[in-house]
This record gives structure tokens, sequence and C-alpha cells, in this order.
């Protein structure tokens, strides 16, 4: 089996799509949820644990798109880390969507679900792209 490791644009794609997602998460909607969230009153561990959880993601959106551009460039030797990305991204999504169903009956408040589907998809097309570069 011969394997190339010809640039893979649609890994490419998505990792630049995960950075940018980190940057709205990060300037946009810190703002506008952890600024809110810090002028509550609540036990200051109910905050310390929504930072926390806040800067994981921000950790996760940037890690994974400089993954996804490493990948991007390794080709094959990548696949499966990709696979493992997909897995995550699609998962959160799916999150999104029964979190936005469950609690608020509709999808819109949160679309973050579009996101996370999209770079998903994204990174499965170049998924499918590199498998068919391997004879």
């Amino acid at each position: 089996m011969i394997m190339q490791n010809k640039f893979n644009l649609w890994w490419g794609a998505a990792g630049v799509m995960s950075l940018l997602v980190a940057a709205i998460h990060i300037f946009a909607g810190t703002p506008e949820i952890m600024v809110p969230l810090a002028q509550l009153d609540m036990p200051d561990v109910l905050y310390a644990i929504m930072d926390v959880i806040w800067n994981q993601v921000s950790l996760l959106l940037i890690v994974v798109g400089l993954a996804l551009l490493l990948a991007s460039k390794r080709g094959a030797q990548s696949m499966d880390m990709v696979l493992f990305i997909n897995v995550i991204y699609a998962g959160i999504a799916l999150i999104f969507v029964v979190a936005g169903m469950f609690y608020l009956q509709s999808l819109w408040p949160m679309p973050q679900w579009i996101l996370f589907g999209l770079i998903a998809l994204v990174a499965q097309i170049g998924w499918h792209t590199q498998k068919g570069r391997m004879q």
C-alpha cells in the first residue's frame, strides 16, 4: 500500500475554521457569556468551574485547529487522528442540538452546532479524499 502525503486542502480548511471559531469564542463569546456570568451572585467555586470549562473549550479549539493544519501536511499518517477529531466535533455539535431542543425547544439560540458540524463535515470530506489517495 502506497500512501501519498499530498497536502490535504480539506483538513487545512477545517483547521483554519477551528482557529476562527476559537477567535469568535474568545473575543466575542467571552464578553457575551463570561462577563455577564461573572456579575451573577453565585458561589466562587461555580464561577471558577465555568471559567475552567470556558478556557478548556478555547484550548480545544486552538489545539484541534493546529492539529488539523499539521494533518493537512502529513496526509495519510494523520487519518486516525482526524477521524478522532471528527467524532469529537460531531459529538459537540450533537450536544448543542440536544441541549437546544431540550432546554430551549429550538436550535437557534445556540447555533454553535452549525460551526462544529461544518468543521467535522469538511474534515470528513478531507478524510475520504485522503483515503482515495491510498493505493
